[in-house]
């Protein structure tokens, strides 16, 4: 049986590459008449990694991936792909039900260090391209990103 919280596991998946543990990577979204939403996450060990938000929401939850859980993913041009497979914990998949809002492609880019994934809010009818920078304390301020509406 398909359940939402196996499709939302399958969206989850990004190329077989990882930030440093302990880097921190942010943003601050704009949402105009809404307000701000700021995503912070940072790799804490091996298989478990967090995204703390603050602003519109407040949370802390929690993304696991298992190394020896791979799937073969042909990417935008149809080339064949190892992706990990991820699990958010409830704090997380609770906040993206409410909301119904999903997570795609997210990709590491090893030699930008940054982190990409598209952003979908239905209830907002938006979709938003998001890039998390490396911040080198977490203490900065994040890079501040306005939609394009």
């Amino acid at each position: 049986m398909i359940t939402m919280f196996n499709i939302l596991a399958l969206t989850l998946t990004l190329a077989y590459a990882l930030p440093s543990i302990n880097k921190v990577y942010s943003v601050a979204l704009v949402f105009p008449l809404l307000g701000n939403q700021n995503i912070e996450f940072e790799r804490l060990k091996k298989n478990t990694s967090q995204i703390r938000l603050s602003g519109l929401i407040n949370c802390k939850g929690y993304i696991y991936n298992d190394i020896n859980d791979l799937t073969d993913l042909k990417d935008a041009n149809y080339e064949k792909k190892m992706y990990m497979n991820y699990e958010l914990d409830n704090t997380l998949k609770n906040i993206m039900n409410k909301y119904r809002c999903s997570i795609e492609a997210p990709y590491y880019d090893v030699s930008n260090d940054i982190i990409l994934f598209v952003l979908k809010i239905n209830m907002l009818g938006l979709t938003k391209s998001v890039k998390l920078l490396n911040v080198i304390s977490p203490i900065l301020h994040p890079q501040v990103e306005h939609n394009d509406y």
